[in-house]
């Protein structure tokens, strides 16, 4: 869902928004070596491989979090923005049970059903730990 999506279905006037952008750097470690979805692998045990590498992560979650922040501007609502880093599943379902969360809405990237099935999906796992409403939406 788009802000303007989420400002005219689910938006009330007060509201606190609480965007978690979550930086997953286990795939770098992954036997000492980085393993990206395009299957480029660097150097085996290369510590400066990785330390680029969780850089880069970390520059393309700021750069994501100032647009976004832009974007709320625009819309006219307020939120405090926290990039974590770790599991996304659960840092978001750890972060909305330490803020007090009264649901959560998070998007789908549409993995497909053996890719899913393998990789399991963030939006699933928030459903199923949360202890607060999941709004889950496709884009």
């Amino acid at each position: 869902m788009h802000i303007a999506g989420y400002k005219e279905n689910i938006h009330k006037h007060g509201d606190h928004v609480l965007i978690v952008h979550c930086v997953d750097h286990r795939k770098h470690l992954q036997y000492g070596m980085y393993v990206s979805p395009k299957a480029i692998a660097m150097a085996p045990g290369n510590p400066d491989s990785a330390t680029h590498a969780f850089h880069r992560e970390d520059v393309k979650a700021n750069e994501l979090l100032v647009k976004t922040r832009e974007k709320m501007k625009e819309f006219g609502i307020e939120a405090e923005f926290v990039k974590m880093s770790g599991d996304p599943g659960e840092c978001i379902v750890r972060k909305a049970e330490e803020s007090g969360a009264e649901f959560i809405v998070t998007g789908c990237r549409g993995l497909g059903t053996i890719r899913r099935t393998f990789m399991g999906s963030v939006s699933d796992y928030i459903m199923h730990h949360s202890d607060v409403p999941v709004f889950v939406c496709r884009h």
